[in-house]
């Protein structure tokens, strides 16, 4: 389905502007979705914990593009692995499988080239009702929605975690 606009509206969202969700231990802050872009991107901002790290996993048709604000953290991006800390870009293609691991609190901004994506962290989380970082005694029930969602957001489960034992140095 086509959703992007002829003519998308310019505008501007401010420091604590946009949809706050805790989520998967984080929080979560859709800046940027289908709705406000017409279609043409969407972009999430999260603060995540340390030690942190989502199973390895591939996205079938969506590119993704995180921009670390502050905070240290691996990728695994394919075969290579980056250690990534404030000011750094890391991207991560469609069809390439990919994780991180959060050595500290991470604070990021994430693109996505097609939107949809960031509605993931909304289905599973919860608004928040502050912008700080969540406890995490949800995190298990959120793990089980997101595994019920992949086919819909076209995400394939590849392999287990990234653990700090496997980041090469």
């Amino acid at each position: 389905m086509d959703t992007k606009a002829s003519h998308p509206q310019p505008w501007m969202k401010g420091p604590r502007d946009g949809e706050p969700y805790w989520s998967l231990g984080g929080l979560t802050v859709l800046r940027a979705t289908d709705e406000n872009t017409g279609g043409s991107f969407s972009m999430i901002e999260e603060w995540i914990p340390a030690g942190s790290s989502p199973p390895r996993h591939l996205h079938r048709h969506d590119d993704e593009m995180f921009h670390v604000l502050d905070g240290a953290v691996t990728f695994e991006v394919g075969d290579e692995q980056f250690t990534a800390t404030a000011g750094s870009t890391v991207y991560a293609p469609h069809g390439v499988a990919h994780t991180y691991f959060t050595h500290e609190e991470i604070h990021w901004l994430m693109f996505v080239h097609e939107p949809g994506l960031e509605r993931l962290w909304a289905s599973v989380g919860r608004p928040a009702e502050s912008w700080e970082i969540s406890d995490d005694s949800e995190v298990d029930e959120q793990m089980e929605r997101v595994f019920e969602q992949l086919d819909r957001y076209e995400i394939e489960l590849v392999g287990d975690p990234l653990t700090p034992e496997e980041i090469r140095t």
